[in-house]
């Protein structure tokens, strides 16, 4: 995926109904890296003109194969590991946890029908994604890699 596929959300964002969730995400996914077999940055996603959410409208929005192998998982279990504080966390990883439940929080506290898509095999994009009380379609972008 080219990342001119994402939605520039900083582009008249004030005329947006969502503009100040839009913000809130965009702090608190500053700096935040996933971590899987490599690392990649959040990206904030929001659709101000979409229908509904499903797996179709996510392909054909960003121009996926019709054929793109599509898992859905929950939030929860997504941000299962990122979430849960270990007794073998130093100072900087809880402060993460603590970063990654803000994250979850906000999501939740925003949006509806919330689910994380991931596309593709090895090199995955995901979107974490949901609808907003004034109907678009808000949420993040990252990558994963799994081998």
């Amino acid at each position: 995926m080219e990342d001119n596929k994402i939605t520039d959300c900083n582009d008249s964002l004030d005329s947006f109904p969502d503009s100040e969730f839009i913000r809130e995400l965009e702090l608190a996914v500053q700096d935040l890296l996933w971590i899987s077999e490599s690392e990649y940055p959040f990206q904030v996603v929001y659709w101000h003109d979409s229908d509904e959410l499903s797996q179709e409208n996510l392909l054909q929005h960003y121009g996926y194969n019709p054929d793109t192998q599509v898992a859905i998982k929950d939030l929860a279990s997504f941000f299962n590991s990122a979430t849960t504080e270990q007794e073998w966390h130093n100072e900087e990883e809880a402060a993460e946890v603590k970063r990654y439940q803000f994250l979850v929080g906000l999501l939740t506290n925003n949006l509806h029908n919330i689910q994380v898509y991931r596309l593709g095999a090895v090199e995955i994009d995901v979107y974490i994604l949901g609808e907003t009380a004034h109907q678009a379609i808000a949420g993040l972008f990252t990558k994963i890699i799994e081998t």
